[in-house]
């Protein structure tokens, strides 16, 4: 007994020490936004109401110059029709120490329709880009101190975009594989390190302080190809602030999809569903793709799920999603579609229109079961997954 409890204990030990490994994250906050203000009078919530929502724009699009859009500038106009609930938290807060020079203000925190903001801007034709976002891996140069004052900028920036961060342990591991300096390294060292977090994207921030001027390189790394720049600015957090903010419009760009009129058929399938509980995993996790705007369940032999999805947008972006999802594990890359033994059809239909903002809402599925005498067409092409989850 005290054998097994040792081994118990040294393994929940090993777990502990274990890297954090990355996978697609959804987003819950797209729809929100904070915003400070002045009082709560109904001129200066208004105001708070429109630069929220210009907030929620860039975080649903992944692009800054969104904002730049006639179309959106007149959706940002109306926000305070899209608001679904607001509150108000007195800066600083109550206990607190006060702020120097003046008297409190307010941070006003706001949630908006996601359907709403959703179909307008769908009717707008702007990119989308997904509430699954796959962790960033973000390392800084410098000391110790300088690079921990670096990421909490970053982490901050990062937030109010919607990216999930995710941070080395910085053990002897990765120490080895970087060196002392952290982000003094090379694109090939931290390949290894996002390799061993399972992160395909990574941010490096390498700002140069200098006596009157911050100048610096940011590098972004991963899947696709990589992208660089040397900004300058007057502060340490303006540079960090406007290397983070161009790296995302640059991260987003690749990830974003433009929402289609109609939609196109692709067959998927995916094995080793050999439980009622994995089946229902599989069908929520695929209904939590707001790209896929309908899921009909065709066939399920033998722990091998056929399911038919309609997408709204590029396949591609469905094969993103799954190999960057840790319950997914691809089989074939691409075959043609081989007939299926046809057992009563399902079908699970999402029944609004799904977006970046279904993060924040609940997702409804019909369920109905389609006579045998009415198969659906199969598409030319299928692809096969190996499903890891419970």
């Amino acid at each position: 007994m005290k054998i097994s409890r040792f081994y118990a204990l040294l393994a929940t030990f090993l777990f502990a020490l274990a890297p954090r490994m990355a996978g697609a994250v959804v987003m819950v906050d797209l729809l929100a936004a904070t915003v400070p203000v002045v009082d709560q009078s109904d001129a200066e919530r208004e105001r708070g109401f429109r630069a929220g929502l210009g907030q929620v724009a860039v975080k649903l699009t992944g692009q800054r110059a969104v904002l730049d859009d006639p179309g959106v500038a007149q959706l940002v106009a109306t926000a305070p029709q899209l608001v679904e609930r607001y509150d108000y938290v007195e800066v600083p807060v109550p206990g607190s120490e006060p702020e120097v020079g003046g008297a409190p203000g307010f941070l006003l925190q706001v949630s908006f329709s996601a359907a709403a903001v959703d179909a307008a801007l769908r009717r707008l034709h702007v990119p989308l880009w997904p509430a699954q976002r796959p962790q960033l891996l973000l390392l800084a140069s410098g000391s110790e101190a300088d690079s921990a004052a670096v990421i909490e900028v970053a982490r901050r920036v990062l937030a109010n975009r919607g990216v999930p961060v995710l941070e080395p342990l910085w053990d002897l591991e990765d120490r080895k594989a970087i060196g002392a300096t952290h982000a003094g390294f090379d694109a090939d060292r931290i390949e290894a390190v996002a390799q061993r977090y399972g992160a395909s994207h990574w941010l490096a921030l390498d700002p140069a302080v200098g006596a009157d001027v911050v100048r610096g390189r940011w590098r972004l790394g991963g899947t696709g190809a990589p992208a660089s720049a040397t900004p300058t600015a007057e502060s340490l957090v303006q540079w960090v602030e406007a290397s983070v903010g161009d790296a995302v419009d640059q991260l987003a760009a690749r990830l974003a999809y433009l929402p289609q009129t109609g939609t196109a058929t692709q067959t998927l399938v995916i094995e080793d569903v050999r439980s009622y509980g994995a089946y229902r995993a599989v069908l929520e996790t695929l209904g939590g793709m707001e790209f896929i705007r309908g899921i009909a369940v065709t066939a399920l032999t033998a722990g091998r799920l056929h399911v038919e999805l309609q997408l709204d947008g590029d396949p591609n972006l469905l094969w993103t999603a799954l190999d960057g999802n840790p319950r997914f594990g691809a089989v074939v890359p691409a075959v043609a579609a081989a007939p299926a033994a046809q057992l009563p059809v399902e079908s699970t239909a999402q029944s609004s229109v799904a977006s970046a903002a279904t993060a924040t809402a609940e997702t409804a599925v019909q369920t109905a079961v389609v006579p045998a005498d009415e198969p659906a067409a199969k598409p030319a092409v299928e692809r096969r997954y190996l499903w890891r989850g419970p």
